[in-house]
């Protein structure tokens, strides 16, 4: 998918020093808008980054003569997301595309290839957490869908209804125990 000229909004990815907040590197990026809502996923020395509908893309940061500078791993463009965010298991980074109204994908972490794509339709949205080999996805309706995501196949183990009204914060896994907030609320759910 390309940005038209007119509804290009051009960026930057930044890398901070921590300790200080001066700026150590920056990359162009280009966005529909300025809503971006990804958390980067680090995986090894690469950072992939995505949002807005643009491409999934993979980079590496390093120091050469002094100086940081970013060099292009993989592309693609087949798993955009937007205000969804993805996780990695092992080699495997699963996420919520936002095409064909949300569906969840795999990708290999090291290639960019897709490894799977689910069925259409999935959700708007979804805040998704590791817990172990399983991975939890908040969906911003209220329903948290619990799959384990193989690198070949998307296998859903149960939906449940956790909240009553849209849910756009992150949930929180401590132990056995997940907490989602809702526009309204805090819950808590014990995993047997």
């Amino acid at each position: 998918m390309k940005l038209s000229a007119r509804n290009q909004i051009k960026g930057k990815i930044v890398g901070v020093d921590p300790a200080t907040g001066m700026l150590l590197w920056e990359r162009p990026y280009v966005s529909s808008n300025f809503t971006n809502a990804v958390t980067p996923v680090l995986f090894g020395q690469t950072l992939i980054v995505s949002g807005n509908g643009g491409p999934t893309m993979a980079f590496t940061v390093k120091k050469q003569n002094n100086q940081w500078v970013t060099e292009d791993v993989w592309e693609n463009a087949d798993v955009p997301y937007r205000l969804s965010n993805s996780v990695l298991v092992g080699t495997v980074l699963f996420g919520l595309s936002s095409r064909n109204s949300g569906q969840y994908f795999s990708v290999d972490a090291k290639t960019g290839k897709t490894l799977w794509t689910s069925a259409a339709r999935q959700a708007g949205n979804a805040a998704i957490v590791r817990a172990d080999d399983v991975v939890l996805s908040l969906q911003d309706d209220g329903q948290l869908a619990v799959f384990r995501g193989g690198p070949t196949a998307f296998e859903l183990v149960r939906r449940y209804t956790v909240a009553e009204s849209e849910t756009w914060t992150q949930p929180t896994v401590s132990g056995n125990r997940i907490f989602v907030k809702d526009v309204s609320s805090l819950t808590l759910w014990t995993l047997n």
